[in-house]
């Protein structure tokens, strides 16, 4: 072999290990972890989404106690394809996820496409109060590095959880009118409508609704005007309520009226929404001491202006 010959072949092996080297230490770029999105069916739940970016959506989940709640997670794009999925509650102690093991099986190998999991509240909680927890779910790909071996991405979405007792918001908040009313104060004295708006001193008796959460409202003033009318002088009995389907009822731990040392009131409120107006019943009892005989009570509806 002449000079030139062994000239040319070394600067081949030459130029191989450069390019080897190059390869190495300058791998491809991976491809994009998978883009999750989530949802949810059924009357006992409800999701707030809020977009970050085209690619990413922030999730506010609120489910009842009432049920399991099934949740549809869709993988939108997973170019490296679907690996393994799984799903844990925060607080293990609030409820149980099952996956729906027939739809991760169909969506391993895939770019793109859905899996179900189960979330139950613990029905041995020993309340409905609202209690807060996140349902953390990881999808991972299958991804391979420029030597073959496994280099998964993962996401992970966190989906903050709100376990409540009512979810529906059926009940539009701004201002109504109380357009009915009837009852009576401490010991038996009756009113109707007439009474509270010539006693009151004006033609309208308004009461302002507001949404704290879905099923969770609050009316600025919950005996339909008797109390700003008859007992002025006590704490005003601006309380939360909760909306299940159309029926309201007192939010628990929310539906006392005043603060020690002074006198404490405990409203009962039961209601119903029908469509532009609100039915309500209402009555008191003292919880620091006897409550009057024959304790002032009513009824009232609300007219959305």
């Amino acid at each position: 072999m002449n000079k030139l010959s062994l000239f040319i072949l070394g600067l081949l092996f030459v130029t191989s290990a450069c390019v080897d080297d190059y390869t190495d230490s300058n791998p491809p770029a991976k491809l994009d972890a998978p883009t999750l999105r989530i949802s949810a069916t059924g009357s006992n739940q409800k999701i707030l989404t809020e977009p970050v970016n085209q690619y990413q959506n922030n999730y506010r989940a609120y489910t009842e106690y009432s049920g399991p709640v099934e949740f549809t997670v869709s993988v939108i794009d997973a170019p490296g394809k679907v690996a393994a999925v799984e799903v844990e509650p925060s607080v293990p102690d609030f409820g149980t996820v099952t996956l729906n093991d027939a739809s991760v099986t169909a969506l391993t190998g895939l770019e793109k496409g859905d899996f179900k999991f189960t979330f139950t509240p613990n029905p041995g909680l020993p309340d409905q109060s609202d209690r807060s927890l996140n349902l953390v779910i990881t999808v991972t790909d299958s991804q391979l590095d420029q030597h073959g071996e496994a280099s998964p991405k993962t996401t992970t979405l966190t989906l903050p959880t709100n376990l409540v007792s009512c979810v529906s918001e059926l009940l539009e908040e701004g201002t109504y009118s109380v357009t009915a009313a009837s009852g009576n104060l401490d010991g038996g004295a009756t009113y109707t409508l007439d009474d509270l708006k010539a006693d009151g001193g004006v033609d309208e008796i308004l009461v302002t609704v507001t949404k704290d959460r879905p099923g969770l409202y609050t009316m600025n003033e919950v005996t339909g005007g008797c109390w700003p009318v008859y007992y002025s002088g006590r704490a005003n009995p601006e309380l939360q309520v909760d909306l299940c389907g159309n029926l309201i009822q007192g939010h628990e731990g929310a539906v006392t009226a005043g603060a020690a040392p002074g006198p404490l009131r405990k409203f009962t409120i039961d209601g119903t929404v029908n469509g532009g107006t609100v039915d309500v019943t209402w009555s008191y009892e003292r919880l620091d001491a006897a409550t009057p005989t024959d304790p002032a009570k009513g009824t009232y509806t609300l007219t959305k202006l």
